[in-house]
């Protein structure tokens, strides 16, 4: 059972919680019944057919622990098979640095620089397969734009919000 669980410590709430939670809640039905019976009166919480449900305050109470039942379990963190696996993954880990300063706005090639590079960074991403890339941006100071990743549509989203 250790192995299964990640944090047992929290299975002591298995034990305190119908300790506390149970007489809190009758108390709170024999308050709440109490408090009916004093603002109307038995005789007239008769004639108005009032009743406080035994049936559905049980049913409340056995849901509200099967709840808190959960929560407790939850806090234990289960975990199928807890001992760490190596697995191996091929492929490379591609950093793109673009730069992103005034100079590669210049026009000397139809579209600028920026642009062109921005095409060619979409072409590379057609004719890569299983890599993580990453994209960063430098003028003066560097920014991440897209941490490591194989999700080259986040890749290609990122690249298109690049400007200079």
């Amino acid at each position: 059972m250790i192995d299964f669980l990640g944090n047992e410590k929290a299975l002591w709430l298995l034990w305190a919680l119908p300790a506390v939670l149970v007489p809190a809640y009758i108390w709170c039905f024999w308050k709440k019944s109490q408090a009916l019976k004093n603002f109307a009166g038995t005789d007239m919480l008769k004639k108005i057919n009032i009743t406080v449900s035994l049936k559905k305050q049980v049913l409340k109470a056995v849901l509200l622990l099967c709840a808190f039942v959960i929560i407790i379990v939850a806090l234990t963190e289960p975990r199928w098979n807890p001992k760490p696996q190596k697995i191996k993954r091929k492929g490379r880990d591609i950093c793109i640095l673009l730069d992103t300063s005034r100079s590669m706005l210049a026009e000397d090639i139809n579209p600028s620089r920026l642009e062109r590079s921005k095409i060619a960074i979409s072409d590379l991403l057609e004719t890569l397969g299983g890599d993580r890339i990453a994209l960063m941006t430098f003028a003066g100071n560097s920014v991440v734009k897209c941490p490591l990743t194989q999700d080259y549509a986040f890749v290609r989203m990122a690249l298109a919000n690049i400007t200079a």
